[in-house]
């Protein structure tokens, strides 16, 4: 949550000034959002060393799994070509049920917190094999989920999304404090009431400051076990330090030159701005932070990297098949896209934002896109193009509708090609694996399927594919 994130920056930041090393390179402090992939993570567009770091979730020791989307506070060495982390530390900002889901407007609440999603918010949750990734529309009334992103007065700008496995009565919220009773040891936050009687307190319960708390839900009552009562000046930065963050930014002042980032104030009213600031939009923000408000940093630099869009109702994964970079049109098999200024076009490796007219026929791609918005030709509008690479021959990713099934040979169409399967083909759906003959006994048109596999000319032969829903 924020507060840990000041305290344990502070903490690093003490111990550890920014000044060249000879031969090194340069000591390192920042706060972001991770990119890249599950099998090498990135920060501000460089790949991360963790041979020799600590890893930790919330001040306790993490043995996980990083994933893009997540919130990480680090201190390591920036090497030019990629950060050698010393300590990293995974930043939560909300935990607890889902209590309603609003597709629409790309949003859900939970303990009385409106979450925003939009391309940017990476969905997840636990499978057999690792992680899957979903989409909004899966997230259920009543599901438990954990939240990383930036918190603000109006909700949480939201990066990573994780729904777990099953339902908790631990919570983690936080928001500012209203009707405090210090006699009862009560308050009202986001329209619960936190009673703190058996809590450890950290700073001075006040009306209007923000609390972070740790705790157990019953009803509207949240019992908790921690609670930060945050002012300015108590997160312990004594003297001005130079950090990095990188995330989604709120509280867009034009005015006042200000925005909100992952529990900052930016104030970039000094700053060289490269891009188009907009409420929402992604950036990269260098500075200091202020010497007597712990919370402020006097930005330097501040960089767009992708622009603010819709949240994705659907995602569909392939080779580019077709591109015309003129018209910002792709397709992947039998899958048509159109892009504009607005799509978040990016890249793995090197992780970072890339122009539509460097996607080159061949490239496996992630599209997120939204199915009721089609062009005069039908093609879907694009919302997010995650550009993999060219793997050539090498195993690929192809995610969409099922469009045919073969039952007798063990076959179904996808994106135009035929997916062929044999007794080496591993099969998954719902958590649970599935025999070659149990698992076509359960497909059928119109599904929702990831297959990774090998593709020749049509024919696509599946290691393994995973029924990921109905849509």
């Amino acid at each position: 949550m924020r507060w840990k994130a000041l305290l344990a920056l502070a903490a690093l930041l003490s111990a550890c000034q920014v000044t060249p090393q000879t031969g090194q390179g340069q000591a390192l402090e920042a706060l972001g959002v991770l990119g890249g992939t599950e099998a090498q993570p990135t920060l501000l567009g460089k790949p991360l060393d963790l041979s020799g770091a600590s890893l930790a979730k919330e001040g306790e020791a993490f043995s996980g799994t990083l994933l893009p989307g997540m919130v990480v506070q680090v201190k390591g060495e920036d090497t030019g070509t990629r950060i050698r982390v010393e300590a990293l530390e995974v930043q939560v900002e909300l935990r607890g049920p889902v209590a309603n889901v609003d597709l629409q407007a790309g949003t859900l609440v939970v303990l009385g917190q409106t979450v925003y999603t939009d391309a940017n918010t990476r969905i997840y949750e636990k499978a057999p094999r690792g992680y899957r990734t979903l989409l909004l529309s899966d997230l259920r009334v009543g599901d438990y989920v954990e939240v990383q992103g930036t918190a603000t007065d109006t909700g949480i700008l939201a990066t990573y999304v994780e729904r777990y496995p099953a339902p908790s009565s631990q919570v983690e919220t936080e928001g500012r404090v209203q009707g405090l009773k210090t006699e009862a040891k009560t308050f009202t936050l986001n329209g619960f009431t936190v009673n703190y009687a058996q809590a450890r307190v950290e700073g001075t319960p006040q009306d209007g400051v923000w609390a972070e708390v740790k705790g157990t839900l019953s009803g509207t009552t949240i019992l908790a076990t921690k609670v930060a009562f945050k002012g300015q000046g108590q997160s312990g930065f004594g003297t001005s330090r130079r950090v990095e963050l990188e995330g989604p930014i709120a509280n867009l002042d034009e005015a006042a030159m200000t925005f909100s980032l992952l529990g900052y104030t930016v104030d970039f009213s000094r700053a060289q701005v490269v891009g188009n600031l907009t409420e929402g939009s992604y950036v990269e923000a260098k500075g200091q932070v202020d010497g007597n408000d712990p919370t402020l940093l006097h930005a330097q630099l501040v960089k767009v990297k992708y622009p603010k869009t819709r949240a994705p109702k659907a995602e569909a994964k392939g080779q580019v098949t077709a591109l015309d970079p003129e018209a910002m049109t792709l397709a992947l098999g039998s899958l048509a896209f159109y892009a504009d200024q607005n799509t978040l076009v990016k890249r793995d490796d090197p992780d970072g934002p890339m122009a539509f007219g460097e996607i080159q026929v061949g490239d496996y791609v992630d599209v997120a896109y939204d199915p009721a918005t089609q062009d005069a030709e039908g093609r879907f509008y694009a919302l997010r193009i995650e550009v993999k690479g060219a793997t050539g021959s090498e195993e690929g990713e192809w995610e969409g509708p099922v469009q045919n099934v073969d039952s007798a040979n063990y076959s179904f169409g996808l994106l135009g090609y035929t997916v062929v399967t044999d007794a080496s083909t591993q099969f998954e759906a719902n958590d649970q694996t599935y025999d070659q003959a149990g698992f076509f006994a359960l497909i059928r048109v119109g599904d929702w399927v990831e297959v990774k596999g090998t593709l020749s000319g049509t024919a696509l032969q599946a290691r393994e594919v995973e029924l990921k829903g109905r849509r």
